[in-house]
């Protein structure tokens, strides 16, 4: 998106997180050299019902320090569609 990029360009964010592209998950930096542009999975379920790989992360700041953790598929696997209440 022309937008985004002109925003990362011009500041200096340290992650940019984004979806709905139908791509899969990616986490590289950025061409500005400083930014981690991290493509999550689609929250969507598959063919048998469960979600994909890459589709979740955890998100964890101690102090000023950022983890960035991919949400294991043993867990996701446990939020079927045939159980997902909501």
């Amino acid at each position: 998106m022309s937008e985004i990029r002109e925003v990362l360009d011009k500041m200096k964010f340290h992650y940019h997180f984004y979806g709905h592209t139908g791509e899969p998950f990616c986490q590289e930096k950025d061409r500005n050299g400083i930014t981690q542009s991290i493509k999550i999975k689609e929250l969507e379920f598959n063919e048998s019902g469960i979600l994909e790989n890459n589709c979740m992360i955890i998100l964890t700041k101690n102090n000023k320090q950022i983890s960035i953790e991919v949400v294991n598929q043993r867990l996701t696997n446990r939020l079927a569609k045939y159980n997902w209440r909501y």
